[in-house]
Protein backbone atom coordinates (compact mmCIF):
# COMPACT_ATOMS: atom_id res chain seq x y z
CA UNK A 1 0.00 0.00 0.00
CA UNK A 2 1.68 3.49 -0.73
CA UNK A 3 1.03 5.87 1.97
CA UNK A 4 1.77 9.89 1.47
CA UNK A 5 2.90 11.34 4.92
CA UNK A 6 4.53 14.93 5.44
CA UNK A 7 7.48 13.49 7.61
CA UNK A 8 8.46 10.85 5.28
CA UNK A 9 7.77 11.29 2.13
CA UNK A 10 5.88 8.50 0.05
CA UNK A 11 6.53 5.58 1.60
CA UNK A 12 5.58 1.28 0.42
CA UNK A 13 4.16 -0.38 2.94
CA UNK A 14 2.37 -4.17 2.74
CA UNK A 15 -1.06 -3.99 3.26
CA UNK A 16 -0.62 -7.46 5.43
CA UNK A 17 1.84 -4.78 7.81
CA UNK A 18 -0.60 -2.22 8.31
CA UNK A 19 -1.93 -2.23 11.82
CA UNK A 20 -5.10 -1.96 12.34
CA UNK A 21 -7.04 -0.48 15.17
CA UNK A 22 -10.61 -1.11 15.17
CA UNK A 23 -11.67 1.96 17.39
CA UNK A 24 -8.71 4.10 16.60
CA UNK A 25 -6.95 5.18 19.31
CA UNK A 26 -7.53 7.69 22.06
CA UNK A 27 -8.28 11.70 20.42
CA UNK A 28 -8.19 10.07 16.47
CA UNK A 29 -11.36 7.50 16.66
CA UNK A 30 -11.63 7.52 13.13
CA UNK A 31 -7.78 6.73 12.74
CA UNK A 32 -7.72 3.11 12.24
CA UNK A 33 -5.02 2.21 10.12
CA UNK A 34 -1.35 3.00 10.65
CA UNK A 35 2.49 2.00 9.79
CA UNK A 36 5.42 1.01 11.82
CA UNK A 37 8.16 3.27 10.80
CA UNK A 38 11.74 2.10 12.56
CA UNK A 39 13.26 5.04 13.76
CA UNK A 40 16.76 5.08 12.03
CA UNK A 41 18.21 2.12 13.46
CA UNK A 42 16.68 1.79 16.34
CA UNK A 43 15.05 -1.41 17.82
CA UNK A 44 13.16 0.32 20.65
CA UNK A 45 11.76 3.88 19.01
CA UNK A 46 9.65 3.71 16.17
CA UNK A 47 6.97 5.83 14.41
CA UNK A 48 3.25 4.98 14.28
CA UNK A 49 2.32 6.88 10.77
CA UNK A 50 -1.11 6.88 10.36
CA UNK A 51 -2.05 5.38 6.39
CA UNK A 52 -5.16 7.59 6.16
CA UNK A 53 -3.75 11.05 7.09
CA UNK A 54 0.05 12.40 6.12
CA UNK A 55 0.31 14.28 8.79
CA UNK A 56 -0.34 12.13 11.65
CA UNK A 57 2.25 10.30 13.15
CA UNK A 58 3.04 9.67 16.86
CA UNK A 59 6.37 8.70 18.04
CA UNK A 60 6.20 5.44 19.80
CA UNK A 61 8.85 2.79 22.17
CA UNK A 62 8.63 -0.58 22.87
CA UNK A 63 7.83 -0.77 26.04
CA UNK A 64 9.09 -3.89 26.83
CA UNK A 65 12.59 -2.49 26.95
CA UNK A 66 12.03 0.39 29.49
CA UNK A 67 11.31 -1.09 32.52
CA UNK A 68 11.91 -4.37 33.72
CA UNK A 69 8.80 -5.22 35.35
CA UNK A 70 6.65 -3.85 32.75
CA UNK A 71 3.49 -4.73 32.61
CA UNK A 72 2.86 -5.26 36.16
CA UNK A 73 -0.50 -6.40 35.46
CA UNK A 74 -1.91 -9.57 33.13
CA UNK A 75 -2.31 -8.62 29.58
CA UNK A 76 -4.35 -11.45 28.88
CA UNK A 77 -7.59 -10.38 30.42
CA UNK A 78 -6.96 -7.03 28.65
CA UNK A 79 -6.17 -7.99 25.34
CA UNK A 80 -9.46 -10.25 25.48
CA UNK A 81 -11.32 -7.22 26.37
CA UNK A 82 -9.98 -5.34 23.61
CA UNK A 83 -11.26 -7.78 21.11
CA UNK A 84 -7.34 -9.03 20.26
CA UNK A 85 -7.15 -12.55 21.02
CA UNK A 86 -3.57 -14.64 21.13
CA UNK A 87 -1.48 -14.87 24.16
CA UNK A 88 0.95 -13.47 25.90
CA UNK A 89 3.72 -14.27 23.70
CA UNK A 90 1.83 -12.48 20.35
CA UNK A 91 1.61 -9.21 22.04
CA UNK A 92 4.19 -6.00 21.39
CA UNK A 93 3.38 -3.22 23.81
CA UNK A 94 4.11 0.65 22.64
CA UNK A 95 4.06 3.58 24.62
CA UNK A 96 3.75 6.92 22.85
CA UNK A 97 6.31 9.40 23.59
CA UNK A 98 5.38 12.99 24.47
CA UNK A 99 8.75 15.60 24.36
CA UNK A 100 6.94 18.65 25.05
CA UNK A 101 9.52 21.67 24.48
CA UNK A 102 11.64 22.24 27.73
CA UNK A 103 10.06 18.93 29.30
CA UNK A 104 11.61 16.11 30.06
CA UNK A 105 10.12 13.32 27.91
CA UNK A 106 7.29 10.96 29.26
CA UNK A 107 5.75 7.96 27.85
CA UNK A 108 2.21 6.81 28.42
CA UNK A 109 2.54 3.18 30.73
CA UNK A 110 -0.86 3.23 31.97
CA UNK A 111 -2.80 3.47 28.60
CA UNK A 112 -0.20 1.63 25.82
CA UNK A 113 -0.68 0.79 22.21
CA UNK A 114 -1.31 -3.19 22.61
CA UNK A 115 -0.77 -5.15 19.48
CA UNK A 116 -1.22 -8.34 18.76
CA UNK A 117 1.66 -9.21 16.15
CA UNK A 118 0.41 -12.21 14.67
CA UNK A 119 -2.83 -10.83 13.68
CA UNK A 120 -1.84 -7.08 13.38
CA UNK A 121 -4.65 -5.78 14.99
CA UNK A 122 -3.91 -3.18 18.03
CA UNK A 123 -5.94 -1.02 20.82
CA UNK A 124 -4.75 1.44 23.29
CA UNK A 125 -5.87 -0.30 26.20
CA UNK A 126 -6.02 0.64 30.16
CA UNK A 127 -4.24 -1.17 32.54
CA UNK A 128 -5.97 -1.08 35.59
CA UNK A 129 -4.20 -1.46 38.50
CA UNK A 130 -0.73 -0.84 37.17
CA UNK A 131 1.10 1.54 39.01
CA UNK A 132 2.32 3.16 36.12
CA UNK A 133 1.14 6.73 34.93
CA UNK A 134 0.77 7.96 32.08
CA UNK A 135 3.84 10.45 32.22
CA UNK A 136 6.64 8.16 33.17
CA UNK A 137 9.86 9.64 33.10
CA UNK A 138 11.63 8.30 29.31
CA UNK A 139 14.94 7.02 29.53
CA UNK A 140 16.88 4.72 26.94
CA UNK A 141 17.72 1.68 28.86
CA UNK A 142 21.51 1.91 28.95
CA UNK A 143 22.07 -1.55 26.83
CA UNK A 144 20.07 0.66 24.30
CA UNK A 145 22.27 3.45 24.62
CA UNK A 146 25.87 1.88 24.92
CA UNK A 147 24.51 0.13 21.52
CA UNK A 148 23.77 3.18 19.70
CA UNK A 149 26.62 4.19 20.62
CA UNK A 150 28.44 1.61 19.91
CA UNK A 151 26.76 1.82 16.15
CA UNK A 152 27.29 5.21 15.56
CA UNK A 153 31.32 4.83 16.80
CA UNK A 154 31.07 2.11 14.52
CA UNK A 155 29.77 3.57 10.90
CA UNK A 156 32.21 6.20 11.64
CA UNK A 157 35.53 4.69 12.07
CA UNK A 158 36.05 5.51 15.51
CA UNK A 159 35.50 4.56 18.92
CA UNK A 160 36.47 7.32 21.38
CA UNK A 161 34.43 8.81 24.74
CA UNK A 162 34.57 12.27 22.42
CA UNK A 163 32.70 10.59 19.81
CA UNK A 164 30.20 8.66 21.63
CA UNK A 165 29.20 12.04 23.37
CA UNK A 166 28.59 13.63 20.13
CA UNK A 167 26.56 10.52 19.48
CA UNK A 168 24.33 10.45 22.26
CA UNK A 169 21.47 7.93 21.46
CA UNK A 170 18.68 10.04 23.96
CA UNK A 171 19.29 13.35 22.93
CA UNK A 172 19.12 12.75 19.19
CA UNK A 173 15.86 11.18 20.18
CA UNK A 174 14.51 13.76 21.99
CA UNK A 175 15.35 16.24 19.50
CA UNK A 176 13.60 14.30 16.84
CA UNK A 177 10.80 13.67 18.62
CA UNK A 178 10.17 17.15 19.74
CA UNK A 179 10.61 18.48 15.83
CA UNK A 180 8.04 15.74 15.32
CA UNK A 181 5.92 16.98 17.54
CA UNK A 182 6.00 21.04 16.94
CA UNK A 183 5.41 19.84 13.51
CA UNK A 184 2.17 18.04 14.23
CA UNK A 185 1.20 21.18 16.52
Amino acid sequence: MHIATTRFGSVEVPEENLIHFKSGIIGFPKETKFALIPHGESTLIAWLQSAQTPGLAFPVVSAHGLVLDYPDVALEPVAEKAGLGGTADDYAVLAVLCASQHQPATVNLLAPLLINATTRQGAQVFLEGSRFTTRELFVLPKAAVDDAVENAAESSGENTAENAAEKDAEAALLAAARAALAQTG
